[in-house]
């Protein structure tokens, strides 16, 4: 039963889970750090309750980031309202929320209502509000010292009129009413679910007696040679919900078998997509070899280009000079013998000799080097 359900938030591990109400041992399991909040809920430890939530908090005031400004689960914020229950370990916080349906509320002057969230009892006194330093808030208690910033709150108060006195009296004994009341309601719908399980359990077990007859009558009906409507129709109940259950079987067994050939798919394509890979960063590499030879090999045809055009050039310059040598030789021979025409005649083949090989030698060289 829901009431019987009580929802815990460890701010440790931020994490919530149920838990029965009659449970005293709260263990938080959440994680492999395995840690108790209490060993006798709620009398012991720090908790906070939530009325719009309905959550119990382990709280630890100590720790950063967390206040009773605004719920650390369902971050409710406006208007807070606190009280610290004098008889345990809980503090309820309500904010102002007409949307919800609450169980637990806190009054403006600082009451429950109907009874505290945790042991469901009634202040001792009339509860005193103070700012606490600690929480940063309002908190309203009946306790002598606060149970947070542990301020004196019987020095504190002031004292009360008789006719505030009496309207807080009022205001209680109105609470102890509601608060019986809603008691004797849960108590009620308590006996009512108690009354409903049992009915379901005598149902399910007239139903399975009911089963058994039915099984037996309808072995007997197929031994002997006449049956009747009833069994008839039994028999082929049961046999239509045979036919289901064994569907039902055949449809997971097909189910589990593609789930299966899914999985062994998924691996496959995951060897061929790695085999890919492999291949790849493979033929990266050799393009990678490919790009430095080609690159070596350009730069040594560079070098050897540059080579050969200085070679070029220095015999450019070696026959050019020598053509030079050659025409002064050919100039001071043809002013020794002017009136030799076949001296002349022969010293400008040899020129012109000299200066075809020259043409020659260097195309040559540019065949060879280009």
């Amino acid at each position: 039963m829901l009431a019987d359900i009580v929802k815990i938030h460890c701010l440790k591990h931020h994490a919530n889970f149920p838990m029965p109400r009659t449970s005293r041992v709260v263990v938080c399991r959440e994680s492999a750090d395995t840690h108790t909040l209490s060993n006798n809920f709620p009398a012991e430890g720090s908790w906070v309750y939530c009325c719009n939530c309905q959550t119990f908090i382990a709280w630890d005031a100590n720790r950063n980031g967390v206040s009773l400004k605004e719920c650390v689960f369902c971050f409710s914020s406006l208007n807070p309202r606190a009280y610290t229950c004098d008889n345990c370990a809980v503090t309820m916080v309500d904010y102002d929320d007409p949307t919800l349906r609450k169980h637990h509320v806190v009054l403006d002057w600082g009451a429950p209502q109907p009874a505290c969230a945790g042991c469901h009892q009634f202040p001792h006194s009339t509860p005193q509000k103070h700012f606490c330093s600690v929480m940063q808030c309002e908190v309203a208690t009946a306790r002598k010292n606060c149970a947070f910033c542990e301020m004196n709150l019987q020095d504190a108060s002031l004292p009360i009129t008789p006719s505030a006195d009496g309207h807080i009296q009022k205001a209680l004994a109105e609470a102890e009413a509601r608060a019986r009341e809603a008691d004797e309601r849960r108590h009620l719908a308590e006996e009512t679910a108690r009354k409903e399980i049992e009915l379901r359990r005598q149902a399910e077990f007239k139903a399975q007696e009911i089963e058994k007859r039915a099984t037996q009558e309808l072995n007997r009906v197929q031994s002997s040679s006449q049956e009747s409507e009833l069994a008839r129709r039994e028999a082929e109940a049961a046999r239509q919900q045979a036919d289901a259950e064994a569907k039902a079987r055949a449809q997971a067994e097909r189910l589990a078998q593609i789930a299966e050939l899914e999985r062994q798919e998924a691996e496959r394509r995951k060897v061929e997509a790695e085999a890919k890979a492999r291949e790849v960063e493979a033929l990266t590499r050799e393009v990678e070899e490919q790009r430095r030879r080609a690159e070596e090999a350009a730069r040594r045809e560079a070098e050897m280009r540059a080579q050969a055009e200085q070679q070029a050039r220095e015999v450019a310059q070696t026959y050019t000079s020598k053509l030079a040598e050659t025409q002064a030789q050919v100039e001071q021979v043809a002013k020794v013998v002017k009136k030799d025409r076949t001296a002349i005649a022969m010293t400008a083949a040899i020129a012109a000799l000299l200066l075809v090989a020259f043409f020659y030698l260097i195309v040559t060289l540019l065949k060879q080097f280009g």
